[in-house]
């Protein structure tokens, strides 16, 4: 159709991501542009952002399936050459994504088409800003971007809520169109899945999870036997979760698609009897199929893409499953059915489509003709908006509408709406230092009264909320009230009256501490400050204690954040506690399969891949090979090789998976160090001088000790009370458990101060506290499993040190948040290890007195 360029349209957007949702969005659009007559060009991921934006494998999933459906696409290239484009290309499309959602790192100015020039045309079909809520756009993005989307031509988003958003915040009139899925009837859909390399047989559940996990295998397994479905089949994350899928749905009674690509996605749907899936695209196939189905929304990916999607297709919340669910509640489910009508579904449907296609055809068809006018856009800027300002100070008051905060750190989250500015602070973030403030129009005067008023809805369990005023050339600032806390994010007006400290206080602050528990922040709609009489000052408000019960709330929150911030998140390793922490758990699901008497030849299909992955990657990225962790896995690997060469089997292909310099640290790890030994045998080698007393004497002898000979302690004693402690058992071998040791009497003075259970007693010889390290934890629902490993470790070094003729009295770390803040900066202690116990230890007189302790009867203790 176009006369000047060698193309009509391009579309940027992340056709290219290696998942279906991506790969059959692109397609319905391409295929729907295509269908309309006009010439299509993908572009691919420019380059030179920052490091979210990567080189892509010319391998991938996604480039073979464009390959198969011929479409045409650039290579990589540098952000800088996108201009040039302007001279081959009509008119730019930004797809139905979440392209405009600046919490994701890969979103920058190339999709919001910064580079197109006035005289091509701009368009954005179904683009989506993410999860509904605004605070998310600080002032800079929204600033910004608002000048590039009133650019555009023509504007269109997925979501109904986020008309409003393009409106009240970017300044932009926008449309409400279908996902592209929907622009397709559902024979193209199936003409793809005709030619699928595989085809399910017989009567089966269909299952779709993004994110899989033990909980919804049962969910999935609840819902097969309510239906009479003996089989399942499993259409794993064709974005690297096929290893944990297979991990989880193991058993006779899961089939899995054999090879990850769109057209066998799709053979899954077509055929089955019902569908479950956590994911958006997942639900919106079991529409277009007519499927009945269920959904678990993925609150990680987005829970409102689900409200919105099955609110609008008229099942309301009938389709909603949780991931809490069990075969009690699948039972009593009456919308778990054989049966679903899709009569009023397949109505809106047909609207949708209809509606949503004729956009797109005027949309391309003005645009394209405007361009090829060599007429230059009008723009689409909408009218009416309102923009927080700064109100002129008087001799009366300050007034700040929605005030722009900076922050001195990304422990804050700064976003502004219209009318407001949300600040939230980040998992993990809730700590000293962490700081946000927003200026004022005047330094305040030294010495004069003023009333500062808050017009929020601040959101913390923390009991008090401390307000500074800051100097904006030193950084200093002065505390000048203090407002209750323990706010569930209500509107509010709030005050202090308050004496200015000193000169050039110029800006407002609050610290991150004081906003603690989930989603922490508040939002800010206006900031007033009036000049006072100091007679009319009133009087400080008083702070009530917590109740006990908040307590317990907010320190679990606390404990919670923690948990979250450190472990390895979907088996994915973000520090070198992690990757040890996925060595060892894949190493010992080998070292399993190792001991079993039904030995299985060739096992290892999910651990060793794992395994071989996180190796290749530890000494790639120059990580020490003497690590112990790593030297563990690799005498696992060597055990596996030459078990497998001793029976005369061939397990090449996993070798092969080894990199060679991986491969030579395997074949030459100390046998001694990991795979399988006979039960009887000692793991490690005793020290026999340590080692003459019995286990009963050792076990009935121990009592808590708490005071000491004045005699220096040899360490060897130490090291072989913790070689005792090693052999205790934790999940999956994974070893958690530290020792830090102290002798410095200041310093243990000072931290059992903290500890607050020894006063009255001299300093111990030494003091050890014993932690749990966070990053050894691989899946949510360890996340107490750190203090059974540093318990079970505990107990055994307790009785490592009764046997080496120490004494030893455990103290326990039942210390507030701050009180652990404070002994983990005093004492060392990095920020991923959960407190044990403390331990004081020493050498004693064996004729002192210590309380009797008695301990309960056998009786009392095993109940049947």
């Amino acid at each position: 159709m176009s006369t000047k360029h060698e193309y009509d349209v391009a579309i940027l957007g992340w056709w290219y991501g290696a998942n279906y949702g991506s790969m059959t969005t692109y397609y319905g659009l391409h295929r729907a542009i295509s269908n309309l007559g006009y010439s299509v060009l993908m572009v691919h991921e420019p380059l030179g952002y920052n490091g979210y934006r990567v080189e892509w494998p010319h391998d991938l999933l996604s480039i073979k399936f464009a390959d198969r459906m011929g479409y045409e696409y650039t290579n990589q290239f540098h952000f800088s050459e996108l201009p040039s484009y302007n001279m081959k290309v009509n008119t730019f499309i930004v797809g139905s994504d979440q392209l405009w959602n600046p919490l994701i790192g890969r979103v920058n100015d190339d999709l919001f088409l910064d580079f197109v020039s006035d005289k091509n045309g701009r368009i954005a079909y179904a683009t989506s800003f993410g999860n509904k809520g605004t605070k998310k756009f600080d002032g800079e993005f929204r600033e910004k971007h608002s000048k590039n989307l009133q650019k555009f031509d023509a504007v269109s988003v997925r979501e109904e809520y986020a008309v409003d958003v393009a409106r009240d915040v970017f300044g932009v009139e926008a449309h409400k169109v279908v996902d592209p899925v929907f622009l397709l009837e559902k024979a193209e859909y199936e003409k793809l899945a005709d030619s699928a390399s595989w085809q399910p047989e017989g009567d089966y559940l269909n299952v779709f999870y993004l994110d899989p996990t033990p909980e919804k295998r049962r969910v999935a397994e609840a819902v097969a036997d309510k239906l009479g479905l003996s089989k399942i089949v499993i259409v794993p994350n064709p974005d690297k979760g096929r290893a944990l899928s297979m991990e989880i749905f193991s058993g006779d009674r899961f089939e899995f698609v054999p090879e990850d690509a769109v057209e066998n996605f799709l053979a899954a749907y077509k055929n089955a009897n019902y569908v479950i899936t956590d994911s958006f695209h997942g639900t919106a196939f079991s529409i277009i199929f007519e499927r009945p189905f269920s959904s678990i929304y993925n609150t990680k990916r987005g829970a409102d893409r689900f409200v919105n999607i099955l609110k609008h297709f008229k099942f309301g919340e009938s389709r909603r499953l949780y991931e809490t669910d069990d075969e009690t509640t699948v039972a009593q489910n009456s919308n778990v059915s054989a049966t679903l009508d899709f009569t009023a579904a397949n109505d809106v449907l047909e609207v949708d489509r209809e509606a949503s296609v004729a956009w797109l055809k005027d949309a391309l068809a003005t645009t394209v003709a405007r361009v090829q006018s060599g007429a230059l856009r009008v723009g689409i800027e909408a009218s009416g908006q309102r923009q927080p300002h700064f109100s002129p100070p008087s001799d009366r008051a300050i007034t700040i509408e929605a005030p722009e905060f900076h922050a001195s750190s990304n422990a804050w989250h700064v976003a502004k709406a219209t009318g407001e500015t949300s600040i939230t602070v980040t998992p993990g973030g809730s700590v000293k230092g962490n700081r946000v403030w927003c200026d004022l129009p005047q330094s305040l005067v030294k010495g004069h009264a003023y009333r500062l008023t808050f017009d929020w809805a601040p959101i913390t369990t923390a009991r008090a909320i401390n307000i500074h005023l800051r100097n904006a050339k030193t950084g200093t600032f002065n505390v000048i009230g203090t407002l209750p806390g323990g706010r569930k994010g209500s509107n509010e007006q709030n005050f202090i009256d308050f004496i200015v400290p000193q000169d050039n206080l110029s800006q407002i602050m609050l610290g991150a501490v004081h906003f603690v528990g989930v989603n922490p922040g508040a939002r800010f709609y206006k900031i007033v400050l009036d000049p006072i009489d100091k007679a009319d000052m009133s009087r400080p408000q008083l702070i009530k204690a917590p109740t006990p019960a908040e307590k317990v709330k907010r320190l679990s929150e606390a404990d919670s954040d923690r948990y979250i911030k450190f472990y390895a998140q979907n088996m994915v390793s973000n520090s070198e506690g992690n990757a040890r922490s996925v060595i060892m758990f894949n190493a010992h699901a080998v070292e399993k399969g190792l001991s079993r008497a039904n030995f299985r030849p060739g096992f290892g299909k999910i651990a060793i891949p794992k395994l071989a992955a996180e190796m290749n990657s530890w000494v790639e990225s120059g990580k020490s090979t003497d690590d112990s962790f790593f030297k563990i896995g690799a005498a696992v690997m060597r055990a596996y090789f030459d078990h497998h060469k001793t029976i005369g089997y061939n397990v090449s292909e996993f070798r092969a998976l080894f990199k060679p310099e991986v491969l030579e640290h395997v074949e030459k790890a100390d046998a001694q160090a990991g795979g399988v030994q006979a039960a009887h045998l000692e793991r490690a080698t005793s020290e026999a001088e340590y080692y003459e007393k019995s286990f009963s004497s050792v076990a009935f002898g121990r009592r808590s000790v708490r005071e000491f000979l004045d005699q220096k302690i040899d360490n060897t004693h130490i090291l072989n009370a913790i070689k005792v402690a090693a052999q205790a058992p934790s999940v999956c071998n994974r070893q958690p458990a530290r020792v830090f040791q102290f002798d410095d009497k200041q310093l243990m003075q000072n931290a059992l101060k903290l500890q607050g259970g020894w006063s009255g007693y001299d300093m111990p010889p030494k003091l050890l506290l014993v932690t749990s390290d966070l990053s050894a934890y691989v899946f949510a629902d360890e996340r107490n499993q750190a203090f059974i490993d540093g318990g079970l470790f505990l107990m055994n070094l307790l009785l490592g040190l009764e046997n080496v003729g120490l004494g030893a009295c455990p103290l326990n770390t039942a210390m507030s948040t701050d009180q652990v803040n404070q002994a983990r900066k005093l004492l060392g202690i990095p920020e991923s290890h959960v407190f044990i116990a403390f331990v004081a230890v020493g050498y004693h007189d064996s004729d002192a007195l210590v309380p009797k302790s008695m301990r309960l009867d056998v009786t009392d203790i095993l109940l049947n």
